[in-house]
């Protein structure tokens, strides 16, 4: 019954719509632009897909985080940055650097890193240590 309502008050409303703008002529008709002028044919677009954005994926398990990122084209060995709980990677000089935040501290020491076939897997496992000053540092790629 609810269905049935919404139904026909959204078919009235286009039924409405479609009133005030009357029917659509028919032949040849132009747009006007934002700056005045006329466009009379087809306008032809096409988007771009920026296919060299990396992949990065974060696969929470109990007490640890694994964060796959597969890079588009090669990379040289990339930087892995520890701040916290937040992962920054640096894959190059001019490249855009990737940062992930895993939820909480992270111990240096029992994390680690590997690249490998255009894949970087970071493991980091979560600290029980409550000095957050132990969890700043760079790790180190494999």
């Amino acid at each position: 019954m609810i269905d049935d309502d919404f139904e026909s008050v959204f078919r009235r409303m286009i039924e409405q719509f479609m009133e005030a703008f009357g029917e659509m002529p028919e032949g040849s008709f132009g747009f006007r632009t934002w700056n005045g002028s006329v466009v009379n044919g087809p306008i032809d677009t096409e988007v771009e897909l920026n296919n060299n954005e990396p992949k990065v994926e974060r696969i929470d398990l109990r007490d640890r985080a694994l964060i796959l990122i597969e890079w588009s084209e090669d990379i040289e060995i990339p930087t892995v940055k520890v701040t916290g709980s937040n992962v920054t990677v640096q894959p190059g000089p001019d490249r855009k650097e990737i940062s992930v935040e895993v939820g909480f501290q992270i111990s240096l020491e029992k994390s680690n890193v590997s690249h490998r076939n255009g894949v970087t897997e970071i493991s980091v496992v979560k600290t029980e240590s409550e000095n957050t000053d132990d969890h700043d540092g760079f790790l180190k790629v494999e």
